[in-house]
């Protein structure tokens, strides 16, 4: 056994699963989940990325010792993570690797302890930000209220009047003109349907067919968790030919949203559509005559099939994890790890930018300056010659 086998040999578990730490720490969070789901683990179990960063290489370490008897991996095995998984990138010759902090002489690994002490005590101070963060968001959210009720009132109408007659006092006193009261709309027709359409991530959703159903989508709201780790999408409609619903939800739980860290999505759920009869705007029932064979042949049956369609109402049904995920294949995680990043860039789209600035996406203005925000980050456009 050659001094660097032996070195390996000596080393306890926790200082391999530090090794493994090292390396792991310059992966991104989507590689580290991909590569946990594709081992039977969605990372929702696990809030901050030192904590997905820990379980990856808990589950390497675990790997690597046949026996499996690993004193430190209680939270690996109530994750989830199959003690006979493989992992054949991490079986290149790096597990060789040695800590960076191996070669320190003792004082200075004393050093190095008291550096992470320090550290931890800002975790804690982090922590209290957090939630003081959660609740001043949540102040602020509280005192918009009122002026998203307003919105709502004018989209649907119900400022129409008054909006008429302090326009027309204007102009008369302007022009001293007389100024038509002829209107054949209420409130703005399709406000929120052209708001979706103008912003890039949510244009591509709504579809023709939906647009008489969105007619009748009278507002859009955010409503956070009161811990900050979350929020849910409120839809409100009004009566309509399509579906019984007057609210449809999405939720989302995300530990560390109020951190700039990539999203860690630990849960989604949706809310299932009462479509009436014979209006599904996300299915299309088909019927076919088929034939029968052997002691049924020259009988008939109808033979009733659903055919998906495009539908911005597809949002309310968020992706679907697999049965059993430590079975599925690289290419089946990858697609599952697009579906839900996908998903959350739409729903962060409806957080960040369409429900607080709905009317600038409306009229174009949002997208103006956001263009406008770009350019100055880059110093200008086009550059100077």
């Amino acid at each position: 056994m050659t001094l660097e086998e032996e070195n390996a040999a000596a080393m306890t578990t926790e200082e391999k699963i530090q090794a493994e730490i090292e390396k792991a720490k310059g992966m991104k969070i989507s590689e580290l989940k991909m590569k946990l789901m594709a081992k039977g683990v969605l990372a929702s179990s696990f809030v901050e990325k030192s904590e997905i960063v820990r379980a990856y290489a808990e589950a390497v370490v675990k790997e690597s010792e046949p026996g499996g008897g690993l004193s430190g991996l209680g939270g690996l095995k109530s994750a989830g993570i199959s003690e006979n998984g493989n992992d054949d990138e991490n079986k290149n010759g790096d597990d060789d690797e040695a800590p960076i902090t191996e070669g320190l002489p003792p004082y200075m690994k004393a050093r190095v302890d008291k550096l992470k002490e320090i550290h931890q005590e800002r975790e804690i101070l982090m922590n209290e930000y957090l939630k003081e963060r959660a609740t001043l968001e949540a102040k602020y959210e509280q005192l918009s209220q009122p002026f998203y009720e307003l919105r709502k009132e004018v989209v649907n109408g119900g400022k129409d009047t008054e909006i008429a007659a302090a326009a027309a006092t204007a102009e008369e006193s302007a022009a001293n003109t007389t100024v038509s009261s002829e209107e054949d709309d209420t409130g703005i027709p399709q406000f929120w349907s052209c708001a979706i359409h103008q912003m890039p991530v949510t244009q591509g959703l709504v579809q023709e067919n939906d647009l008489e159903c969105l007619s009748s989508l009278r507002d859009i709201r955010c409503v956070s968790h009161d811990n900050g780790e979350g929020f849910r999408l409120e839809f409100e409609f009004g009566p309509n030919d399509f579906f019984e619903n007057s609210l449809l939800t999405k939720t989302y739980e995300v530990p560390n949203l109020l951190l700039a860290d990539e999203p860690i999505l630990k849960n989604v759920e949706g809310c299932s559509i009462d479509w009436k009869a014979g209006k599904s705007l996300t299915h299309t029932t088909v019927t076919k005559q088929q034939r029968g064979t052997g002691k049924n042949a020259g009988q008939t049956r109808s033979v009733t099939k659903q055919i998906k369609k495009e539908s911005f109402f597809h949002f309310f049904a968020p992706p679907k994890m697999p049965d059993n995920m430590a079975t599925a294949s690289e290419e089946q995680v990858v697609e599952l790890e697009q579906a839900f990043d996908e998903d959350y860039d739409v729903a962060q789209a409806f957080r960040s930018h369409i429900v607080p600035k709905a009317v600038l996406w409306f009229a174009g203005d949002a997208m103006e300056q956001e263009m406008e925000a770009a350019m100055e980050g880059m110093g200008g456009w086009p550059p100077p010659s």
